[in-house]
């Protein structure tokens, strides 16, 4: 539930840039949060911190926040259906599609 009234906060801050990445990290920490996996989510605090930077450049290219959008409903539909690994490929894809926006 937090995660769907966060990604309709995502889908209308969508012309509030400062707004958008402020909700859409709240959408991917809610999500590390919820695998109760501290390791996991020191690891990505860590390397968030790192990628900053170039993921704000990343969103900004054009059609990357729909893109985005899309991907985090594909992943929240799998969490929907409780199947963990349509769930694993959808962050799998978000994670890779993110990555080469960033590159």
């Amino acid at each position: 539930r937090q995660l769907h009234g966060l990604h309709a906060e995502l889908e209308e801050a969508t012309l509030d840039r400062k707004k958008f990445f402020s909700i859409n990290e709240q959408f991917h920490m809610r999500i590390l949060e919820a695998t109760k996996n501290k390791w996991l989510f020191q690891m990505v605090q860590d390397l968030r911190r790192v990628m900053k930077l170039s993921r704000h450049n990343s969103l900004l290219k054009s059609g990357r926040i729909s893109h985005s959008l899309e991907e985090h409903a594909t992943i929240m539909a799998a969490f929907d259906a409780h199947d963990p690994e349509a769930a694993r490929k959808a962050m799998h894809t978000h994670f890779v599609q993110g990555l080469n926006a960033a590159g």
